[in-house]
């Protein structure tokens, strides 16, 4: 599905109420109700915003935002960056949350909840640091290119020389893998490149 033709425009600086993801200029497709009320909200300037992106935005932009929090939670970089979740396929908006990947993470202690969140122009121009989960997410930046002020960073970067360069989708297995084993490796993918991307950090931003 081609999401390039046209910019996404958003009536109001708003942010979702069941989290706490930087906020994005959101409006309702013609028809549709709103699942997450909009409201006006201040961000602070000095910020750092962090930006997950994968396909779909319902499982593997998720974890990894949960993951950075809790690694952010009791360092001296916590409450100095936002971290948020995205997804670059439009027709996965507003889905809700994989409910086998937050069964799966729940038992790990990361609580995934909600709905999936199309990206906008706003929230692209607003990151600081936007992470690429997949080629998808990464093809989407790099059309995208003009809108980022910020840094970009394909995940895989952070992984073991040989590993595979993007975190795998969860819908896409083979048909003799175990399922279980399948979410255990995508959970263990992204808590290492989150690890490693935690302890780059300092270098990446600026205080």
């Amino acid at each position: 599905m081609n999401n390039t033709n046209k910019p996404w425009y958003r009536k109001k600086f708003s942010q979702d109420k069941n989290s706490n993801e930087f906020s994005s200029f959101r409006t309702n497709p013609l028809g549709s109700s709103n699942h997450n009320s909009d409201q006006e909200s201040y961000v602070s300037d000095d910020l750092t915003k962090i930006l997950f992106l994968s396909k779909r935005g319902m499982s593997r932009s998720p974890l990894a935002r949960e993951m950075m929090r809790s690694l952010l939670e009791g360092t001296q970089l916590f409450g100095r960056v936002r971290c948020a979740s995205r997804g670059v396929s439009q027709a996965y908006d507003q889905c809700p949350i994989d409910a086998r990947m937050s069964k799966f993470s729940s038992t790990l202690g990361y609580f995934l909840q909600g709905f999936s969140r199309f990206v906008t122009i706003p929230d692209l121009a607003s990151a600081d640091i936007i992470i690429t989960l997949d080629h998808e997410s990464e093809e989407f930046v790099r059309v995208h290119q003009t809108y980022i002020r910020g840094i970009t960073q394909p995940i895989g970067i952070y992984f073991s020389q040989g590993s595979l360069p993007y975190v795998q989708d969860p819908y896409d297995r083979g048909e003799e893998e175990d399922v279980d084993d399948h979410y255990d490796e995508i959970v263990s993918t992204i808590e290492y490149g989150c690890s490693k991307l935690f302890a780059q950090l300092p270098s990446l931003i600026a205080f």
